[in-house]
């Protein structure tokens, strides 16, 4: 079953959407080279977090646009919805990249005008997915949990924003002055800066988990998922089941532990002063991750199924990219972190005096740089890519190396990742972040909207 847009012109504009939406995230991504130190120990401080706002924002709208462009959804003025769009990437990207500093300013103003135009597109699009869902009740069985899958991830992101711009407001302002939030406290019994605290760390979390999942779903979707039988059907439904039983869960423990200052317990403890264990919310987490690798197995050979020999290979290179996106990932989130998490008598959290701490400091922002930060990126870029040349008929080369160089710069990634944090020397991690910038670069120059010599 594939789907294509009923109008022409609105599928130029969203052509060019998607490119816009490419070019200004490769774009901002290597100005950033020049105004953010990424590779020092530790979590995300003011101006880098919101920096990091400034790349994944447009990579959420990118989504957005991915999610019309694959499925017949009933936007009611496409064109305007497009034009939102990329308003939305280009305010918040300006906002984000000048807002150093916390408080009310021309930045942030902007910024916040950016997020709110993407809750817009949000809310738009989740309407959208239902009255397709409540219309169109035969489509919808054949793409069965993988639209599902999308629609709980869609539904996730709207929880999380609103988690993110109370979070905004306290960072800024202070948390008890947000409307309502002194009787919150009192009644829960949080103390505001614990409240803070949960806050940002629910809202990352679970935004983050969101946008990969409609991602995956996305991608299985685009790669024909719908069209399996046997053994490989069922192993793609247990997997896109696995993801999707993972962003409920996660999307209820965040919610119940901002609002009632919940605590998540703690698995597998053990260790002096019981110090090592897995939280349930990284269990959950880690139960969608392999999710993802579940869904590659019943997928594997779907791409060389599939259209002309031509395309069958770049099909194949690009779900292969993918594939190993979402692999290298899991090694570099899960396997990692869970290694730390059950060994956290030698990282002391990240605290000195453990003998461990700059390794667990390093560890904290080498996984964001790498695994939540510049792999969705490039997993983002590689879908686009794959759903801009599907209907081709002419072999291109630069989507090819595109595809190649991901591949090399993803894997010296994680490789530098294991150094840095292992050995501290990050210098394997920052060729492999170059690499990936030129590729995500590369990528974003091969989607200009296609011509008639294209097709």
């Amino acid at each position: 079953m594939q789907f294509h847009s009923e109008n022409s012109k609105d599928t130029d504009w969203l052509d060019f959407a998607v490119f816009t939406a490419a070019v200004w995230i490769a774009g901002t991504l290597i100005l950033s080279f020049f105004r953010i130190h990424w590779l020092i120990p530790g979590d995300f401080k003011y101006a880098t977090a919101m920096y990091y706002h400034g790349v994944m924002v447009p990579v959420l709208v990118l989504l957005y646009l991915l999610t019309i462009k694959i499925l017949p959804l009933k936007i009611p003025n496409k064109r305007i919805y497009v034009t939102a769009a990329i308003s939305s990437i280009l305010l918040v990207s300006l906002g984000s990249i000048f807002n150093l500093k916390k408080g009310l300013t021309v930045a942030s103003v902007t910024q916040i005008a950016g997020m709110a135009t993407a809750d817009f597109l949000g809310i738009v699009l989740t309407v959208a997915m239902i009255l397709f869902a409540l219309n169109q009740g035969k489509k919808i069985k054949e793409l069965g949990v993988a639209f599902w899958l999308l629609f709980s991830s869609m539904v996730a992101i709207l929880v999380a924003a609103p988690i993110g711009h109370i979070s905004g407001w306290g960072i800024d302002f202070g948390i008890s002055s947000f409307p309502g939030m002194t009787a919150l406290l009192h009644v829960n019994g949080v103390k505001p800066r614990s409240f803070q605290d949960a806050l940002v760390s629910s809202h990352s979390h679970l935004i983050v988990f969101a946008v990969l999942c409609g991602l995956v779903a996305l991608t299985a979707i685009h790669f024909q998922y719908q069209s399996l039988t046997g053994w490989r059907k069922r192993v793609s439904n247990l997997g896109l089941w696995m993801a999707l039983v993972s962003i409920l869960s996660v999307m209820l423990i965040y919610v119940v532990s901002v609002l009632f200052g919940w605590e998540p317990p703690t698995f597998f403890i053990s260790g002096p002063g019981s110090v090592n264990g897995i939280p349930v919310d990284d269990l959950v987490l880690t139960l969608g991750e392999a999710g993802f690798l579940t869904l590659i197995i019943g997928l594997t050979e779907v791409p060389v199924q599939m259209g002309r020999k031509w395309i069958a290979s770049l099909r194949t290179k690009t779900w292969a990219a993918i594939s190993l996106n979402w692999i290298l990932g899991f090694v570099g989130t899960v396997v990692l972190g869970i290694y730390i998490e059950l060994n956290e008598a030698f990282y002391g959290g990240g605290r000195p005096p453990a003998p461990g701490a700059i390794n667990d400091q390093v560890f904290t922002r080498a996984h964001l740089l790498y695994a939540f930060f510049l792999l969705p990126i490039t997993f983002s870029i590689l879908l686009a890519v794959e759903c801009r040349y599907n209907q081709a008929t002419a072999l291109r080369l630069w989507p090819s190396v595109f595809v190649y160089t991901s591949i090399l710069g993803m894997v010296l990634g994680l490789i530098g990742e294991f150094l840095w944090v292992d050995f501290l020397d990050k210098g394997l991690l920052f060729a492999g972040l170059v690499l990936m910038n030129l590729a995500i670069l590369m990528g974003a120059a091969t989607l200009w909207p296609a011509t008639k010599s294209d097709t």
